[in-house]
C-alpha cells in the first residue's frame, strides 16, 4: 500500500501541475480573447462611423449637385448647408478646370505653376523634377501649351502625390488642394479658382471663373462636417443628360459621373503658403 501511495503522490502533483497550466492557459487565451474582442469592437466602431461620414457626404454631394443643376447655374455657386441623419454639412462645389495640370503641364510650367503658389524657386524647380521622373515624361513644348499626355505612365490620382520620391511634403499637400490629374488645361493662377461666389465675372462669357456646368465638365465637391476636423472631395464629370433631381423616381440615368472619390485629409492640411483655409 505503502509503494501505491508514493506513485500517486507524484501523479497527483503532476495533475495539480496540469490543472494550473490549464488554468492559465485559459487565462491568457480569455484575456486575448478579450482583447481582441475590444480591439474588434473599437475597429468596427470606427469603420462604422467612417462608413456613416462617406454616406453622408455622399449624399450631400448627389443633393447640392442636383440641385446645381436644376437651377442651370453656369457660375461658382456659394457653400451649400445640408442636414443630413441630424448632421450639419457645407458643401462647396467648384471648378476642376484651371488647376495645375499634373499630367499635361511641361516641367518648366509646372515649376511656374508651382511658385505661384507661394514656393521659392529652388522648392519648386526641385518639385517639378520630381513629378516629371515620377510620370517619366516632359511634354513637347516648353510653354506648356501641348497637353497630350502618356496614358500608360501618367499620374492617376492625386493620392499618387504621396507615392512620389523626393517630393516636398508641404508641396504635394498644396497640390492636392490646387491640382488635378483629370481636367486638360493651362494654368491662369489661383484668381479664377478662389474667386468669391457670386461675384461677376470679366470679359464676359469668355472672362476667367465660371464653373463650365456643360456636358464634360468637370467639378470638385467638398463637403465638411460640422464638428469634424476632416474634409471630403469628389471629382466628378457633368454628362450633361437624363437631370435627375434629388428624389426623383430611380432609373433616370444621373448626369453625374464620379471619377474618383479621394480620401479624407485634415482641415487645413493642404493649405499653402500664398493661400490659407480648408478649400478644395
Amino acid at each position: 500500500m505503502k509503494h501505491l501511495a508514493d506513485r500517486q503522490g507524484p501523479q497527483d502533483g503532476y495533475a495539480l501541475l496540469l490543472v494550473l497550466f490549464l488554468l492559465a492557459m485559459a487565462t491568457a487565451v480569455g484575456l486575448v480573447v478579450m482583447g481582441n474582442g475590444l480591439s474588434a469592437r473599437k475597429l468596427a466602431r470606427v469603420a462604422s462611423i467612417a462608413a456613416g461620414q462617406d454616406q453622408r457626404a455622399a449624399m450631400a454631394t448627389w443633393a447640392a449637385l442636383d440641385a446645381l443643376a436644376r437651377d442651370g447655374g453656369t457660375d461658382i455657386p456659394p457653400p451649400r448647408r445640408l442636414v443630413v441623419d441630424g448632421q450639419t454639412l457645407t458643401v462647396t462645389v467648384m471648378p476642376e478646370s484651371g488647376r495645375i495640370d499634373l499630367n499635361g503641364l511641361s516641367r518648366t510650367a509646372l515649376g511656374q505653376a508651382i511658385r505661384v503658389l507661394g514656393f521659392p524657386e529652388s522648392r519648386a524647380v526641385k518639385a517639378a523634377d520630381a513629378i516629371a521622373l515620377w510620370r517619366g515624361m516632359d511634354p513637347p513644348g516648353a510653354d506648356g501649351l501641348d497637353l497630350t499626355i502618356d496614358p500608360l505612365r501618367a499620374l492617376w490620382s492625386l493620392e499618387d502625390l504621396d507615392a512620389i520620391p523626393g517630393l516636398d511634403p508641404d508641396i504635394a499637400a498644396c497640390l492636392r488642394r490646387w491640382g488635378t490629374v483629370y481636367a486638360r488645361g493651362p494654368f491662369r493662377g489661383l484668381a479664377p479658382l478662389i474667386r468669391r461666389p457670386g461675384a461677376k465675372r470679366e470679359g464676359g462669357e469668355g472672362g476667367d471663373g465660371p464653373l463650365g456646368l456643360v456636358a464634360g465638365g468637370m467639378l470638385r465637391v467638398v463637403v465638411a462636417e460640422e464638428g469634424r476636423a476632416q474634409l471630403r472631395r469628389n471629382v466628378l464629370l457633368y454628362r450633361g443628360v437624363g437631370r435627375q433631381a434629388a428624389g426623383a423616381a430611380t432609373g433616370a440615368e444621373s448626369p453625374w459621373l464620379p471619377l474618383e472619390w479621394q480620401r479624407p485629409v485634415l482641415a487645413g492640411r493642404d493649405a499653402c503658403a500664398a493661400t490659407g483655409g480648408d478649400g478644395g
